[in-house]
């Protein structure tokens, strides 16, 4: 496996220069279809296509970086890498040859660019073709149909609320959001003073970050959808409450969170990390505890790590609660992965920053309720050198895990020895089988409740 030690990102990569400058001369002509947002990127909006399955909306994509790679690597028996990252941007897209971080990785798609001149016309022209047949799927289920849902929705959602700025398509974060301890910071990310965060655990940072009336007017939206009718995920495989909140219009608003808090505050909280500069994608979501006299709901959250590099967890409360704290264990692939670091309370607005990779869980809720707002950040660059073998994947290599193993660090759902630690037998205990997937994975379907 190969080690590299940074990322080749969009502005360094030659092809995707070339396609940004061509993207930026045309857009000073006749065109409005591309553009150039950023060195290294190409924008390209594709209008709703007549008779397409896909024609619900305009969508925007973005060129640039080196997608999957820039050779023919295939280590670890994946297709021969794309020259550049074609990324269909907006969380309604759902098809079998786009990825969850929007990627284009159809192979026939990638079969006719490469047949063709790389050019903006050219992935432009397959695109279109892409999006105007009903790819088929092993069980006859229509992928388009899911995208179709996510856009009435959202546009339902917004038609009740018209008036709110949060849920418009160009929301984005504004300094009034956000405590005044993190303004200066939000003027001059790279090098405004962080001493508004706190570090109680290594790798666990805390924050203030949202005001008490401004996490009131997140609870409220909230509130809002679950009251109505309209479609909706609950945001992964382990909470059976909360919602996917950029589907129900947040999308636009979670990205300028990413792109003013997340991405900066990593950049500089882990330099060493090979992805801490790339941050480009997210899951956003909710999740909501219910103490038991309160009826149903989820009490507490198995230890797991997350499918993201970098979490951001906010407590947005909803009145009182009490205890319900997050639990930090070690990061996976270090040898302390299940030795119990830290345990923190939620306060109010306050923020905690962790890698998605650091074990945590939440204890039980004793009264009340609690609300938090989680945001997955991800870098498409980091994933795809990873997934074909040029980065080591996140938390390798592997140190063996040595030391004593914690109970509270023990996880049921994921733990191969869980049953025999928890019964004292650490002589018939087995290693923890701790293979590096998401456990706590978003659902691919969409449910009604």
């Amino acid at each position: 496996m190969a080690t590299a030690t940074k990322l080749t990102l969009p502005q360094h990569h030659p092809l995707s220069l070339s396609l940004a400058a061509c993207a930026s001369t045309v857009a000073q002509g006749d065109s409005d279809s591309w553009s150039s947002s950023a060195p290294g990127l190409a924008e390209i909006l594709i209008d709703p296509i007549t008779a397409s399955p896909y024609a619900v909306k305009q969508w925007r994509c973005l060129v640039g970086g080196p997608g999957l790679g820039a050779d023919e690597d295939v280590a670890w028996g994946g297709e021969p890498r794309r020259p550049v990252c074609v990324r269909v941007l907006g969380v309604e897209m759902s098809h079998p040859g786009i990825d969850d971080l929007g990627c284009v990785v159809d192979s026939s798609f990638w079969a006719a660019v490469l047949e063709d001149k790389i050019t903006l016309e050219s992935i432009e022209k397959h695109l279109r073709v892409l999006l105007a047949s009903e790819p088929a799927t092993a069980d006859g289920s229509k992928p388009s149909d899911l995208t179709k849902q996510k856009v009435d929705t959202i546009s339902r959602f917004r038609t009740l609320h018209p008036e709110n700025p949060i849920l418009a398509p160009t929301a984005i974060l504004q300094t009034s959001h956000c405590h005044p301890k993190i303004h200066a910071f939000l003027d001059n990310p790279q090098s405004a003073s962080l001493d508004f965060i706190s570090s109680p655990s290594p790798g666990v940072y805390t924050f203030e970050l949202f005001p008490e009336e401004f996490c009131e007017q997140l609870v409220n939206i909230i509130d809002a959808f679950e009251e109505t009718t309209l479609p909706r995920r609950r945001p992964n495989t382990m909470n059976n409450y909360g919602l996917v909140l950029t589907e129900i219009g947040l999308e636009a608003y979670a990205t300028s969170l990413l792109e003013k808090v997340i991405a900066p505050l990593s950049a500089r909280l882990w330099p060493e990390e090979i992805f801490s500069t790339s941050l480009d994608a997210h899951h956003t979501f909710c999740v909501e505890y219910r103490a038991e006299e309160l009826g149903k709901g989820d009490r507490n959250l198995d230890m797991h790590h997350d499918a993201s590099e970098v979490t951001l967890n906010v407590c947005l409360g909803r009145g009182e609660f009490s205890a319900s704290g997050l639990r930090f264990c070690g990061e996976f692939g270090r040898a302390d992965h299940r030795q119990s670091k830290l345990q923190l309370q939620h306060s109010l607005g306050r923020a905690v920053l962790h890698l998605g990779r650091h074990r945590h869980g939440a204890d039980d809720i004793a009264s009340g309720e609690r609300v938090n707002l989680i945001v997955w950040a991800r870098s498409s660059a980091f994933r795809a050198a990873a997934a074909y073998g040029h980065v080591p994947p996140d938390g390798y290599p592997k140190i063996p895990e040595s030391g004593e193993v914690h109970q509270v660090c023990l996880s049921k759902a994921n733990d191969a020895d869980y049953e025999s630690r928890i019964k004292g037998d650490t002589e018939m205990a087995t290693p923890a089988k701790r293979k590096y997937t998401p456990f706590n994975a978003p659902p691919k379907t969409c449910t009604k409740f």
